[in-house]
């Protein structure tokens, strides 16, 4: 073979692979993967219960209400078929930015922000997420710290277990910071939402300050995972008095949760414990009010003082292959306040929510039957709910009403994409 034909083969083969480099695609900076789910359920109640979105969040039965002739008016059969839960979302992944590899999250639902506005879309998440080797920082609309997403509940009913679990999203900053793979410690500065504590709405923002979490955990977060948590939020009810005068009393309120997930072959179990003031902002019973006594002056300015509320939950759920059998327990306690306490309500703005509840709790077994993206699922619940009768200074029950209870079945159809 000649010079000059070595030369041409040698060109033409490095030619031809600059080409075929040159057509191959280049590897888009973002990814972006749909999910979701459609949800369909038949709701079946026996007993008139405090809800919201039609029955799609339950909490716990109404107080007994007695007729001329004494039958209780509650007692009344209700039917709903909703799909007000379904949920799609965006994953997003983006290039490595500062070190970090970035994602984002988009998902909404059709559950809204109020009664009002049920079946119109609804933000849930949006995040923007930073990870390195051994932190990440979370900027976004996302849920509340002592929802540990490894630790929620199965239940088929909306709301996982609310409000004897927590339930909110809310704006905030999170940094995680990881020293070993079965560590992680996390500090989380927040505000609230849609999901607010009871009472004026401006409180939290007027109080110029962020509720902070802190939040540690231990273990692998797939098999076995214990943690704890602890915050602290501040709230400015009024700028004003009632008299026109200048206030701005603010009150600091306290909560703690312990948590504990354990996964065995087919067999995973949850609990949680959440404790502490005023935890409406979770939509869990409680609240605040006057410190009875303080508002003996001209200016109509008074001090506050928070319920304590406790919330306990235990979750199984068994798997059979395609079918799975679960069971939920729940119960939940208002505890009163340190101080002598006045219930408040401002006009039509209520600052508790059922400050009148001594104890309610929940049973509610489950089975379910999944075939590839399809699952069927039926849940018994019996709720039942102790209301107060008198109590002392500090809003403790010191005798209660008879019990009243609900009967909830649920079916629903989920599919998921």
């Amino acid at each position: 073979m000649n010079t000059h034909l070595k030369l041409f083969l040698t060109s033409l083969i490095l030619l031809c692979a600059i080409t075929t480099k040159a057509q191959e695609p280049e590897k888009p900076k973002f990814e972006i993967k749909p999910y979701g789910f459609i949800n369909y359920e038949i709701i079946l109640d026996t007993y008139k219960s405090l809800d919201a979105r039609d029955g799609e969040v339950y909490f716990y039965p109404l107080m007994e209400s007695l007729d001329a002739n004494g039958k209780d008016k509650n007692e009344q059969l209700q039917l709903q078929m909703l799909s007000l839960s379904t949920r799609f979302g965006l994953k997003i992944s983006g290039p490595d930015i500062l070190g970090a590899k970035t994602s984002g999250l988009i998902e909404a639902d059709f559950f809204a922000t109020a009664n009002d506005y049920a079946r119109l879309l609804t933000l849930r998440h949006l995040t923007i997420n930073l990870k390195w080797e051994k932190s990440e920082l979370l900027l976004g609309h996302y849920w509340h710290p002592v929802i540990v997403t490894e630790v929620i509940p199965a239940n088929i009913s909306f709301g996982a277990g609310v409000p004897i679990n927590a339930l909110n999203r809310s704006p905030q900053v999170r940094y995680t910071v990881f020293p070993s793979e079965s560590v992680k410690l996390s500090l989380t500065a927040l505000t609230q939402s849609y999901h607010k504590s009871t009472g004026p709405a401006e409180a939290q923002r007027n109080s110029g300050l962020p509720e902070i979490i802190a939040q540690a955990s231990l273990g692998n977060r797939k098999t076995f995972m214990i943690g704890a948590s602890a915050g602290y939020k501040w709230l400015t009810p009024r700028i004003e008095t009632a008299t026109n005068y200048t206030t701005n009393k603010t009150i600091g309120q306290y909560l703690f949760n312990a948590y504990v997930m354990a996964k065995l072959s087919n067999t995973t179990i949850k609990a949680m414990a959440l404790y502490g003031q005023n935890l409406t902002h979770l939509n869990m019973i409680g609240g605040y009010g006057m410190k009875t006594g303080t508002d003996a002056n001209a200016e109509q300015d008074y001090e506050y003082t928070s319920l304590k509320t406790l919330g306990a939950w235990f979750d199984l759920q068994q798997g059979f292959g395609k079918l799975g059998l679960g069971l939920f327990l729940g119960y939940s306690k208002l505890l009163g306040a340190d101080d002598d306490y006045t219930s408040l309500t401002v006009g039509t703005v209520k600052y508790f929510r059922n400050d009148d509840m001594d104890y309610f709790y929940r049973i509610s077994p489950r089975i379910s039957y999944k075939e590839e993206n399809l699952t069927f699922a039926l849940e018994y619940m019996l709720a039942g709910a102790v209301y107060g009768k008198t109590w002392d200074a500090k809003h403790k029950v010191t005798s209660s009403m008879d019990p009243v209870y609900n009967n909830r079945i649920t079916f629903a159809a989920k599919y998921d994409f």
